[in-house]
């Protein structure tokens, strides 16, 4: 999947205890679609995770406001209190 958006606030990292950088944050994605030939403005708000290396080259880059395009893979995780949502584990990431 790819989607464009705005990073809606301070990206938060992470190490796991087997030293693993992880990274998060939310995107707010607009745009207008044709559906039918009629135009509808789309709209959401999508979690991101991102780990590993590319977590750790992006560390001191990213920052509320920017603008991106996030491709990955989407999963479907579930909180402690059976909460779920799906969350884009970006895989590549540009700044536009």
């Amino acid at each position: 999947m790819r989607l464009s958006g705005v990073v809606t606030e301070k990206p938060t990292f992470k190490v796991s205890p087997s030293g693993v950088e992880h990274c998060n944050f939310t995107i707010e994605h607009r745009s207008v679609q044709k559906e039918v030939e009629l135009p509808r403005n789309a709209f959401c708000y999508m979690p991101i995770a991102i780990s590993g290396t590319l977590a750790t080259q992006l560390k001191n880059t990213l920052s509320k406001g920017m603008q991106l395009r996030v491709s990955g893979f989407i999963t479907y995780q579930q909180s402690a209190n059976n909460i779920g949502k799906l969350v884009l584990h970006a895989q590549y990431i540009e700044h536009i």
